[in-house]
């Protein structure tokens, strides 16, 4: 992807831990980070402040995403003839998180 004829100037990994990754691969192809590409990631881990630039990121309240999920297990347990008609579905709160990974484009 960064080798292409037209590389993008910004990449949104699912995680930190991709977006990392294509920090590192950027570095590689020695890409000014964020002035040629812009990078983010999702759910702001340690690691996210740790490698530089530091990341932009999306926090995610995992712990409590944890808990609801652990819950809808237990309350669909007694029905074991498979899932409702309809998920029960739950919106958390996220925060985006800037940090110098990401910049407009063509600063």
């Amino acid at each position: 992807m960064l080798r292409a004829a037209l590389p993008p100037t910004a990449i949104f990994a699912s995680n930190d831990d991709m977006a990392a990754a294509v920090v590192s691969m950027a570095r590689k192809f020695n890409l000014d980070l964020p002035r040629q590409l812009s990078v983010a990631g999702f759910d702001d881990a340690p690691l996210a402040t740790q490698i530089w630039p530091e990341l932009t990121t999306v926090r995610q309240p995992v712990a409590a995403m944890a808990r609801r999920a652990a819950d809808l297990i237990i309350q669909l347990e007694p029905r074991r003839n498979g899932w409702p008609e309809r998920m029960p579905r739950h919106l958390f709160n996220h925060e985006l998180i800037v940090r110098n990974s990401t910049a407009r484009p063509g600063r």
